[in-house]
């Protein structure tokens, strides 16, 4: 785990992380625990393709730590908000280190968010980023098959004439009886 192979972003994410959990945990208010978790696979998510090589993540690096950061950041932000009052009453060494965490939890999201824009800025979960393997017969193995192709609209019968045993034009009044060849005088 070299932590010189890490891009700005990731170390960034890293510090934000570290923050995250080391005031998570003293500084502890409200669901500030959901925010550590998600530290935790922040973590996770930088750190695992370097130990395990072969470990392929459930979507984009840039998507997962987006996902992350976003979670801690918004946590992080509401219990603020929430628990500011008291926050500032009782301004002690936890609430600091509250208050360092909220930082490390923005500084999560943004990390997150310049790695999301970084890779393209496409969301892409539940899919590892491998190209799937071809098939014999050249098709993708992920790709369904195709539907069978619908029938041809059938055009509209073009507009024919009544065709009826006299000769004649045929002569329509307003009660709809037809008069071949008559004058409606």
């Amino acid at each position: 785990m070299s932590f010189n192979s890490l891009s700005s972003n990731e170390k960034l994410a890293v510090y934000g992380s570290v923050a995250v959990i080391i005031g998570g945990l003293v500084g502890f208010y409200g669901v500030g625990l959901l925010a550590v978790l998600a530290a935790i696979a922040m973590l996770a998510i930088v750190f695992l393709p370097q130990m395990s090589p072969t470990t392929n993540l459930p979507g984009s690096k840039g998507s997962l730590m987006l996902l992350a950061g976003g979670v801690a950041a918004a946590v992080l932000v509401l219990s603020l908000l929430v628990y500011s009052g008291v926050l500032f009453a009782f301004s002690g060494f936890g609430s600091i280190l509250f208050l360092v965490a909220v930082v490390g939890g923005v500084l999560m999201a943004w990390a997150g968010w310049q790695e999301f824009q970084a890779e393209g800025g496409k969301f892409q979960l539940g899919s590892s980023s491998a190209a799937p393997a071809a098939r014999t017969d050249g098709s993708a193995a992920s790709t369904p098959p195709a539907a069978p192709a619908a029938p041809a609209a059938t055009a509209a019968p073009a507009a024919t004439e009544d065709v009826h045993d006299h000769d004649g034009p045929e002569v329509h009044d307003h009660d709809g009886h037809d008069h071949a060849g008559h004058d409606p005088a």
